[in-house]
């Protein structure tokens, strides 16, 4: 329920803070006064646009903040799905700053004007005289149905299915749009991906490649140097027995200082190590052997492998072999392409399935509760001045699945006898739309899809006896939800448990809007206002009392 409404900056209004309580409240004042201005600060919250024209001062932003508490976790899972921390006691915050922006907070967390809608649907139900617009709509019909029917839970699962359906159909049908695009390139892909199995590229073999091919290209220094280095140590003058003749020298003067067995034994190592590079050196001159054709095959190579890379943007034979197995895994699908789509059509069959088997218990169940439901708006309607009046629900299946099923629900009404009745979209005169839905409001009210409804003079163009039922309908909604009334007539204010006024001051320079919670005493003064205008006679003063001591 709504607990507390601050408002700040905001059209004739300098600074509000109201408390509200369970149950039901009226709001009354003059016409002028400020009431359609307090409802358009709440609707900032609930997600409505708003500009700088709000702002009372222009230097300073605005800021619209109300508190709701919840007696249960039952809204937590939307708090969820929202991504917002969930409390029993729940800030909405909106500010409208000099500059136009406007930021919107919950719980403070910043959250989007679409989030602060999807939160509203569920917290206030405002209804004004433009929302009677809603009762041509097959969608607010069916949900009255549905509330009648008690379908929350099946429709809930029903659109949790359908929104799978509706993914698999977007799988399948996005799969044969490609596929039948690729189809018409698979001799392509086929191709490449030959192209690249023939290739049997392996990671690392271009390097390996080009330093064999710089190899070869210097094969004739490499060969002088190995001719060179072969004739220093195994040659005419090799350098090997010159070093073994002086390491055999100092090693046998080795006694007569220690510097002269320390040089034997290091000439000792060194002539070890250069003998064993000279039988190298030896080894590689005589084994090597530059061929003409496997240069050419190197080359032919490293040619293919470059080719390879630029032909498919490349940069290394990674990146060739994962475009192999991109294709590989693209042919195999394309070539299966019938297979898995037969299996996509089956998995959508299944769902379809499900999805008809839930639109048909909704369907089954709407039916069973119109049977119920027409009877029962009869009558209220004919407690609120309409003794003639014909109500109808005529319910028709569809061929198609919508958020709320497959079923087209059309209300149908007349006011009068030997008048046709006409679809509720079709009616034109204000009092009986208002009666009607004030009606269809009262059903929705067992369901407890909101938290708090406002009704915004709904009772225009209706007086006396019809009133007095009116306020009793408002008054019997407040026991499921917190009911909220703006009202110019003294039969609905004196129902309500608790009444606040709205007034305006004025100074020289500037208007003000503000609302006050009344006293018993203040409440009975203002209801004999209503009753006899500005100029109380006793007579109105004993009416008004007569009537808040009855409710």
């Amino acid at each position: 329920m709504l607990q507390t409404l601050i408002i700040s900056n905001y059209a004739l209004i300098d600074s509000l803070n109201i408390q509200f309580e369970n149950g039901m409240s009226t709001i009354t004042g003059e016409t002028g006064a400020g009431k359609s201005i307090i409802l358009g600060a709440l609707s900032l919250l609930l997600g409505k646009r708003a500009d700088t024209t709000v702002l009372k001062d222009t230097t300073q932003k605005s800021i619209i903040e109300a508190t709701f508490h919840f007696a249960d976790d039952e809204l937590k899972p939307l708090f969820d799905s929202l991504d917002i921390d969930f409390d029993h006691d729940t800030i909405i915050r909106r500010e409208i700053t000099p500059q136009g922006k406007s930021r919107s907070f919950v719980n403070d967390t910043p959250v989007s004007l679409q989030t602060l809608k999807e939160l509203g649907n569920i917290l206030i139900d405002i209804h004004s005289q433009h929302q009677n617009l809603f009762l041509k709509e097959s969608s607010f019909q069916c949900q009255v149905v549905d509330a009648e029917a008690n379908n929350a839970n099946i429709l809930r699962e029903y659109q949790t299915e359908l929104r799978s359906l509706h993914a698999i159909q977007k799988e399948l049908t996005d799969f044969l749009t490609e596929t039948q695009k690729k189809k018409d390139d698979l001799s392509y892909y086929t191709f490449r991906l030959n192209e690249l199995t023939k290739a049997n590229i392996q990671i690392g073999e271009l390097e390996e490649l080009e330093r064999e091919s710089v190899f070869i290209d210097n094969s004739e220094e490499i060969k002088s140097m190995l001719n060179q280095a072969d004739e220093i140590f195994n040659g005419e003058n090799a350098i090997l027995p010159q070093l073994r003749t002086i390491q055999q020298h100092f090693e046998k003067n080795a006694s007569m200082s220690s510097t002269f067995q320390n040089t034997a034994e290091r000439l000792s190592q060194a002539y070890i190590e250069l003998s064993d590079i000279a039988n190298d050196i030896s080894h590689e001159n005589a084994n090597l052997d530059f061929d003409a054709r496997k240069k050419e095959e190197i080359d032919e190579r490293l040619d293919t492998l470059n080719n390879l890379l630029h032909k498919y943007s490349a940069q290394s034979e990674q990146e060739l072999i994962a475009q192999k197995e991109e294709l590989q895994k693209l042919v195999s699908n394309l070539e299966n392409a019938d297979f898995h789509s037969e299996e996509l059509q089956k998995k959508y069959n299944v769902q379809l399935s499900v999805v008809e088997s839930l639109a048909q218990k909704l369907h089954d169940n709407r039916t069973k509760a119109i049977k119920s439901l027409c009877p029962q708006i009869v009558g209220l309607l004919q407690k609120l001045g309409m003794p003639s009046v014909s109500f109808n629900i005529v319910i028709s299946k569809t061929d198609d699945f919508h958020a709320n099923g497959s079923d087209d629900i059309k209300m149908t009404f007349s006011a009068n006898k030997n008048i046709a009745p006409q679809w509720l979209g079709e009616i034109s005169s204000g009092g009986e739309l208002s009666r009607v839905m004030l009606c269809l409001k009262y059903i929705l009210a067992k369901s407890k899809s909101v938290q708090t409804i406002i009704f915004d003079e709904i009772d225009t163009g209706v007086s006396g006896e019809i009133a007095d039922q009116m306020g009793t309908m408002m008054q019997e909604m407040s026991r499921e939800m917190q009911v909220i009334t703006i009202t110019h007539l003294p039969q609905i204010a004196v129902k309500a448990t608790k009444q606040y006024k709205v007034y305006k001051t004025e100074t020289a320079v500037t208007t003000t809007s503000n609302i006050v919670q009344l006293t018993q005493d203040q409440r009975i003064e203002e209801i004999a206002k209503m009753l006899s205008g500005k100029t109380i006679s006793e007579a109105a003063l004993s009416n008004a009392k007569l009537l808040l001591n009855a409710n």
